[in-house]
């Protein structure tokens, strides 16, 4: 509004300036003093006002600069606070399923050794029972061969028992059909 002042009283400066005599055969002019003194004060009186109303406006622009950065500046240490939080949750949560990955993980592991333990037991007591039955077998057969050549050796003694023991029945009867023949 001051600065409408200014430039009405400039305007008053510029007309009475335009309205002045000229003296003749120069480009000075004629205005006068009591005019010219009363635009000055009020000149004098409205520039103070717009310097001091120029300034105020700086210092309220200052003002206004210096509240924004410093709410820039909270707004920024917010954001950085919140950032770091949902680092941390994120890094925390991270941590949560490496470590569930890694019981999964163990729990694999786990589950693939008694897996392969057991199959390991399988194999060594198909091993153990297949060398057991087949040493049973060899001494079922060695024992077998054992009595078959014992009892073919008892009979054989026999056969010959039986032999000798009917030899002189055989003699007997070859002389008793000889005779008969006769």
């Amino acid at each position: 509004m001051m600065s409408m002042e200014l430039d009405k009283i400039l305007d008053e400066m510029e007309s009475l300036i335009l309205e002045a005599s000229h003296l003749p055969f120069s480009e000075k002019i004629i205005i006068e003093e009591g005019d010219l003194s009363l635009i000055m004060d009020r000149l004098r009186e409205a520039v103070p006002l717009e310097v001091k109303k120029a300034h105020d406006l700086l210092d309220e622009q200052m003002n206004i600069i210096k509240n924004s950065r410093a709410e820039a500046d909270r707004i920024v240490e917010q954001a950085k606070a919140e950032a770091e939080r949902i680092v941390e949750l994120a890094k925390s949560e991270a941590e949560r399923m490496v470590r569930n990955e890694e019981v999964v993980k163990m729990a694999e592991e786990k589950a693939q050794d008694i897996l392969n333990d057991t199959k390991q037991y399988d194999n060594d007591m198909r091993a153990a029972a297949d060398a057991y039955a087949e040493k049973m077998h060899r001494e079922s057969l060695d024992y077998a061969t054992d009595v078959f050549a014992y009892l073919e050796d008892s009979l054989k003694k026999t056969l010959e028992v039986v032999r000798e023991s009917g030899a002189p029945l055989r003699t007997t009867k070859e002389r008793s059909d000889e005779q008969e023949e006769k």
